[in-house]
């Protein structure tokens, strides 16, 4: 899991440490997961849209996108920034919202979401309320 340098000063491993692949995606060099590297505010979607839109998507060459995991989502939040808790460098102009993860929670209509104001992670009602989605490969 990478960790912010505030972190690692602090004694944990594996600096946070990103590749801006020059074509708006960036490849985390900790887990070796490539990400959209923007996203716009109003592009948001239901959960299940978002599940499709990555499934289906088709970006900078690669057609293998999915919606990530809690797990995978978490590994790109920066506990060292607030609002948005990401690395700018690694994903500029990140909104501090709510972000969908592929994760049902375990009861019908709720998915866990990534909040990266504060970088936080809750269940969100997944049927019509619309959050953003970065998808990763």
């Amino acid at each position: 899991m990478p960790n912010s340098q505030v972190d690692v000063s602090a004694g944990a491993p594996n600096l946070q440490r990103y590749t801006d692949n020059g074509d708006n995606t960036t490849t985390d060099n900790v887990t070796g997961l490539m990400w959209q590297r923007t996203i716009l505010a109003n592009d948001t979607y239901t959960w299940d849209n978002a599940v499709g839109y990555c499934k289906t998507l088709t970006f900078a060459g690669y057609s293998d996108w999915h919606l990530p995991s809690e797990i995978e989502l978490l590994s790109i939040v920066d506990l060292g920034t607030a609002s948005p808790s990401i690395s700018a460098t690694g994903f500029p102009a990140t909104p501090s919202n709510i972000f969908w993860s592929s994760t049902s929670y375990g009861v019908p209509y709720f998915a866990w979401g990534v909040e990266f104001d504060k970088g936080t992670a809750q269940n969100y009602l997944s049927t019509n309320v619309p959050n953003n989605a970065r998808c990763v490969r």
